[in-house]
Order: C-alpha cells, then sequence, then structure tokens
C-alpha cells in the first residue's frame, strides 16, 4: 500500500489504493455497485476485450469485492455483483489495521 494524501481523498480512493486495484478493476467494481452485469456488459461498458475483461473479474473475485452468481436461459452465463460497498470498508479497515501493526512492529 502506497502512501495517499487524505486531506481529500474520498473512501472509493482509499477503498481502490488499499486492495491494490488497477485502473480497469477499479472501473468494473463501481459499475457494479448495485448493478448485476455480464461479462458482455462489462465488455460494451468498457471497451475492453472479453479476456481482459474476465481477467479482472477473477482478481476482483480473488480480492473478494465482487460477486458471480450462475443463471441459466438456454445456455449457463454468469452474472457479477458488487460485494455490499459497507462490507468492502470493513475489509479495507482490516487491511489497513494489519499494515499499521506491521509498520509499528518494525518500527520498534
Amino acid at each position: 500500500m502506497s502512501f495517499l494524501s487524505l486531506k481529500d481523498a474520498e473512501p472509493e480512493k482509499i477503498v481502490s489504493e488499499a486492495l491494490g486495484l488497477n485502473e480497469l478493476e477499479e472501473e468494473i467494481y463501481f459499475s457494479l455497485r448495485g448493478e448485476e452485469l455480464t461479462v458482455k456488459d462489462l465488455v460494451g461498458e468498457t471497451g475492453r476485450s472479453r479476456s481482459v475483461v474476465q481477467r479482472a473479474l477473477q482478481s476482483l473475485l480473488n480480492k473478494g469485492v465482487v460477486m458471480r452468481e450462475g443463471r441459466t436461459d438456454r445456455t449457463v452465463y454468469y452474472v457479477y455483483t458488487a460485494v455490499p460497498f459497507e462490507k468492502v470498508e470493513e475489509k479495507v479497515s482490516k487491511i489497513i489495521d494489519s499494515w499499521y501493526k506491521d509498520v509499528k512492529d518494525k518500527l520498534e
């Protein structure tokens, strides 16, 4: 985690920084807040290729900020949603607490 100025920092920027989201992951996560979108939808929104969007989604799933649900309509497909922001804030708070403890231990 790099240091950032908190003076004018929005909660979204703090979350993004603490989780190490890249620009595309950030765009996808915030597009999914309150939405259910497919890979195809996200490809259209981001203008990126399907494989790039799928890699970003896998990274977000691994970071625990996106959920995937299987659906069936003649074929099986997945719908992605963002984990509620309050839960992500809790996760980030734990990351920051752990980082703080590690820094404090190194300084002692």
